[in-house]
Parts: C-alpha cells; sequence; structure tokens
C-alpha cells in the first residue's frame, strides 16, 4: 500500500488504534524515519502537546506498528541499544520509516505534524535571539 493511501485512509479513520498508526507516521517523520520503539508512546504525546483525545498503550503500539509493517510502511528490528549512564545494554525494537520523503510531502498539509514543526521552529528561533544577544 502506499504511504500517502494509508494516511489518507488513517485520517478517516476514528479509533484508537487508526490514530495511533498516523500518530506513529507522524513521529517517525519529524524523527527522520527513525525511533526506538521505547520513546515513540512519549514522543507521541510530545507532538500533540501531552493533550490527547485518546491514550496509547504499550500493546496499542505493537499492534499499530504489526499493521504498519504488514502494510509495507515500516520495519521493525529487534536491536540491542546502550543504557544511559550505564555499561549494559538492552533489548529494543528500532523502528524505520519506509519512505521519509513521500511521508513528508504528505504530512505537510497535516495539522497536527505542521503545528508541532511550527512550535519547534519558533522555540529554535527564540533560543536564536538570546544567543545573538
Amino acid at each position: 500500500m502506499s504511504l500517502r493511501r494509508k494516511i489518507e485512509e488513517l485520517k478517516a479513520r476514528e479509533d484508537d488504534l487508526g490514530r495511533l498508526q498516523l500518530d506513529v507516521i507522524r513521529v517517525l517523520t519529524i524523527f527522520n524515519g527513525v525511533l526506538w520503539m521505547s520513546e515513540m508512546i512519549p514522543d507521541i504525546m510530545k507532538i500533540h502537546g501531552y493533550v490527547m483525545n485518546y491514550l496509547p498503550t504499550e500493546k496499542m503500539l505493537e499492534n499499530a506498528l504489526k499493521e504498519l509493517e504488514s502494510d509495507g510502511i515500516v520495519t521493525v528490528e529487534a536491536r540491542e541499544r546502550g543504557m544511559m549512564f550505564s555499561k549494559g545494554v538492552y533489548r529494543d525494537k528500532l523502528v524505520k520509516l519506509q519512505n521519509l520523503g513521500e511521508a513528508k510531502a504528505v504530512l505537510a498539509s497535516d495539522n497536527v505534524y505542521r503545528n508541532y514543526m511550527y512550535r519547534k521552529m519558533e522555540m529554535l528561533r527564540r533560543a536564536l535571539e538570546r544567543f545573538e544577544k
């Protein structure tokens, strides 16, 4: 299935799993197409400004990723990653968006994506203004 068609289909759905799949595509697009599964739910909440009309769970995320992977939208690969402030490692899943360019083009008209990108750019602009003073 094409990414454009999948995003249009997900925007028309009104169930929590559909919302989460769309949010996964959004957050992967914002983070250049690659993100650890363990970081997805907090990042999804962040792009919504912590105000959401559903509550994503780990189980819902697993189901959303399974569907997106079966549609060829993402790949999910189990990997080891380092632990912060430790020499240890743990297993996580690395999620990759298959077509970042198409996702950016399609989401350019998406309000959630645009609002987050605007907020992010505004924060950078203000930080640069303070730095230049």
